[in-house]
């Protein structure tokens, strides 16, 4: 934690617009490390045979509804940044508000929100029935369960080699990558998975949502004087995925750089593209 302290003070100094979201992103994670560590999650085993078959064929591991989830304490984990969000800005405040008060009259149950498999489509539903902003509530509930899901991930990196599954989906659980870095000294492409945090290698040349290696129609732009940040952009399917070149970083959080510039996906959106898998602070 002391390391993404001295990174956010960094950001801060260079991108004063950014200080208010940047303290709340620290204090969310603070609260997550704590919540980590004292997480009841069962081992998780995976039989030789079905192994060699995910292996063998490209399958993910596990799907989202499987992954094990500790609902004590995600949900101690959502108390407390639904506190943490009445502090942050007048807008948050009033969705949380609205949350509270839709919990204490039994109308929702946080327990069923956060249990493993609960679809994007039934959080809507809830958002809309309660005037709610489903982007707030999907935030505070996917930073609530997030804990759980990569104690659940770095668990299973023990079970299974991943590393020659070089395609544009998670081989832990099957989901849409959200970011894309650089890494080692030559620059070897890896895939940050949306769900479980999973990163995997993958080509240079290659758009993970349609499966585009053609290079004329795969392109990318940077603002002036950050070309550690890059915003790939294929022409086939007109989406598009931030790259962090983590080799002129040092010790850098991807989430945290994600957040630190938006400002990018704002400029792929005035280009035309669109991002599959939002940045979930962009609310």
């Amino acid at each position: 934690m002391e390391k993404l302290k001295k990174r956010i003070q960094q950001l801060k100094k260079k991108r004063p617009n950014y200080g208010e979201i940047l303290d709340f992103y620290q204090k969310i994670r603070e609260e997550q490390e704590k919540i980590k560590v004292s997480l009841k999650l069962q081992p998780i085993h995976i039989k030789k045979e079905w192994k060699e078959l995910l292996t063998k064929e490209g399958f993910p591991i596990l799907e989202r509804k499987d992954f094990q989830m500790d609902i004590e304490a995600s949900t101690t984990l959502f108390q407390s940044l639904c506190n943490m969000g009445k502090d942050a800005n007048p807008y948050m405040a009033e969705q949380v508000r609205k949350i509270e008060e839709a919990i204490d009259n039994k109308r929702i149950d946080p327990k069923e929100l956060l249990k493993p498999g609960v679809k994007e489509q039934r959080i809507e539903q809830i958002a809309n029935k309660f005037g709610l902003d489903k982007k707030v509530l999907l935030f505070l509930i996917q930073s609530s369960i997030k804990p759980s899901i990569e104690s659940v991930m770095e668990q299973l990196l023990n079970e299974l080699d991943t590393s020659t599954q070089l395609k544009g989906f998670c081989p832990i659980c099957g989901s849409l990558p959200y970011l894309s870095l650089l890494k080692e000294e030559v620059g070897k492409r890896y895939l940050l998975c949306s769900f479980c945090g999973h990163q995997w290698r993958i080509e240079r040349v290659f758009c993970p949502f349609c499966n585009n290696k053609e290079q004329e129609s795969l392109h990318y732009f940077y603002a002036e004087g950050e070309e550690a940040y890059r915003t790939d952009l294929c022409d086939k399917c007109h989406q598009y995925i931030k790259t962090i070149d983590l080799r002129n970083i040092e010790e850098a959080d991807p989430s945290l750089e994600d957040l630190a510039t938006i400002h990018l996906d704002i400029l792929a959106s005035q280009k035309g593209y669109k991002r599959p898998v939002p940045n979930p602070w962009a609310t």
